[in-house]
């Protein structure tokens, strides 16, 4: 009887004297949003909606990129989330579309610290707990193929929440699905995320599955932001007439109004087939081709253009996507792993 009497007191006491987190809404502290006056948590300004086609405007929707960048001194960390669309695709996990995903700072390196994981439509999640309470620089990534309506920072009551330094100006990556995010578990393996963390540069991604078509709407808002460097990853989404009717004059667009702003042409890499199917593979060739065509016929007066060769980028898919193309955390890594160099250099 004194046992069950002991277990009942020591069980009101745990209930009784637990804690509950204090709540921050995470916008001030959000990154990854080029334009002040875009929708909550989303990628283009609010008048885009009637300037480019419908699937760029819904796409802009999605969070893919934006990102709370925060230091605090907590020793837990939850948060609370709701989201726009509750998307849901066959070949991506839901931790990746719909769920976010917490890395903290130590000794200059980035660890991953949780995952919330998106049973519905809202939710709460504890992400980490037993922190030491030292001041450190945090990252939370929101979702890749879903919005947000509302993002919350739950910490210890105790703890203190401030914003984190950025250098100034930003990496303005322009894709496709590969570039917002397709396929990878969760939001911080997307390869511009990766990018982001290993160069301390706030990343900016404007990746629109099946729809980075170069649309001169989308150039036209790429020249309102000050970029450190323009990533242009677009081109598995265009075919070769597409490239030759397009690329160049909205290339000679974005280096004219950005004289002095890098910007890297990224060519397509090889579908896993592709090594296979001649069809996929001359498509491809042919493809690349004319993007070098267009380089080596810009470059003697835009210096800063520059182009990765497709040697170094061939083989990005080989073991490492999901469905032949689109990639996993594998295939994301060695993605970065070619573009980080060559940007850093762009950048200093």
């Amino acid at each position: 009887m004194m046992r069950r009497v002991c277990f009942l007191f020591l069980f009101l006491g745990v209930f009784l004297f637990a804690v509950e987190p204090v709540y921050y809404d995470a916008q001030p502290y959000l990154e990854g949003m080029a334009f002040d006056d875009a929708p909550p948590f989303s990628r283009l300004p609010a008048n885009a909606e009637e300037l480019v086609r419908k699937p760029v405007w819904n796409l802009s929707r999605n969070s893919a990129g934006v990102a709370a960048h925060f230091m605090t001194d907590a020793t837990e960390i939850h948060i609370q989330w709701k989201v726009l669309n509750d998307f849901h695709m066959v070949h991506m996990a839901g931790t990746g579309i719909r769920g976010l995903d917490l890395y903290v700072k130590e000794n200059n390196k980035w660890f991953h610290l949780g995952t919330g994981k998106p049973y519905q439509v809202e939710n709460e999640r504890r992400l980490i707990k037993n922190l030491s309470g030292d001041p450190r620089e945090y990252m939370l990534y929101c979702p890749t193929y879903d919005g947000l309506t509302s993002l919350y920072i739950g910490l210890n009551p105790e703890a203190d929440i401030w914003e984190a330094e950025r250098p100034e100006k930003p990496l303005v990556f322009y894709g496709t699905s590969i570039t917002q995010g397709g396929c990878v578990s969760r939001p911080g393996m997307a390869y511009p995320a990766i990018i982001g963390r290993e160069l301390n540069r706030e990343s900016i991604n404007l990746g629109f599955s099946g729809n980075g078509r170069m649309d001169p709407e989308v150039i036209d808002y790429l020249i309102e932001i000050d970029a450190a460097c323009y990533i242009f990853d677009c081109f598995p989404n265009m075919d070769l007439e597409m490239i030759k009717e397009r690329a160049e004059r909205e290339l000679i667009k974005l280096l004219e109004a950005k004289s002095d702003t890098p910007l890297l042409m990224v060519p397509n890499i090889m579908p896993e087939d592709g090594w296979f199917d001649p069809e996929v593979y001359n498509a491809v060739i042919a493809e690349n081709n004319e993007l070098t065509a267009i380089y080596k016929r810009l470059k003697p007066k835009y210096k800063h253009l520059h182009i990765i060769p497709f040697k170094k980028i061939r083989n990005v898919a080989v073991e490492g996507t999901v469905d032949g193309i689109h990639l996993t955390d594998f295939g994301a890594v060695k993605m970065a792993d070619v573009m980080e160099k060559r940007i850093k250099r762009l950048i200093k």
